[in-house]
């Protein structure tokens, strides 16, 4: 997977270099008259930098999605409970959105992460993982 990211962003890094190179120069006779190692290194740090938001992209926007709080209560018989956010504000909380190792540690003031999903009802809080 790193193999194709690097090798899609190496493409089109080349491409935005010489489109750069030509609006600067604006002659197409000049694009290619420059210095190797300049533009070798910024082809280089152009492909390493996109070539890893490409690959980690996913998890970047996986923990940036993710949201923190700390349970308000949970009662594990009634099987729902609400959390208070950081940013302010309550959020349901059901049994089922809670992941299966951590139900039996869901007490008052734990600490959780989980991301917002908007329900029937309104928002509530789902994949919810103890801190």
């Amino acid at each position: 997977m790193w193999f194709r990211g690097a090798s899609s962003a190496l493409i089109i890094s080349f491409l935005f270099s010489v489109c750069y190179r030509f609006y600067i120069s604006n002659d197409i006779n000049k694009i290619f008259d420059f210095d190797f190692l300049p533009f070798f290194l910024f082809i280089f740090f152009t492909t390493f930098i996109s070539s890893m938001v490409l690959v980690y992209g996913r998890q970047i926007k996986y923990r940036i999605k993710r949201e923190r709080g700390t349970i308000k209560w949970f009662d594990p018989s009634k099987g729902y409970g609400f959390l208070e956010r950081d940013k302010g504000g309550d959020l349901f909380i059901h049994f089922a959105s809670v992941s299966e190792m951590d139900r039996k540690f869901l007490k008052e003031n734990t600490r959780v992460s989980y991301v917002v999903s908007h329900g029937s009802k309104g928002p509530q809080a789902n994949q919810i993982k103890i801190i």
